[in-house]
């Protein structure tokens, strides 16, 4: 007698690849809502990490221009801030720059 032997074969889907964050480290985004009772909405934030999936939510290390520390952010709470003008990256910059040395 013979023995067969098979391999299965994996084949992965588009549903099976990991997903895709929208924003990347270093890109201003926009709070759609408060992300802390101290928070505004409507709050300007700097992309410092992108982080796994957490209840089915990619999640995100943001900073505020107004704090030292950082807060984490789901991507469902955040949207992406469109320039106006020439001057609107010059402003977002200015805004970010840090004046003073920890």
């Amino acid at each position: 007698m013979s023995a067969l032997s098979f391999t299965k074969r994996i084949i992965r889907s588009p549903a099976d690849a990991p997903p895709i964050h929208r924003f990347h480290v270093g890109q201003l985004v926009r709070s759609k809502g408060a992300l802390t009772r101290e928070s505004m909405t409507g709050e300007t934030y700097r992309i410092t990490a992108t982080l796994p999936i957490r209840d089915n939510a990619l999640q995100y290390r943001v900073q505020s221009s107004r704090e030292i520390h950082e807060r984490v952010a789901d991507e469902g709470n955040l949207e992406m801030i469109v320039g106006t003008g020439k001057d609107g990256p010059a402003l977002a910059e200015r805004t970010f720059r840090r004046t003073h040395i920890l």
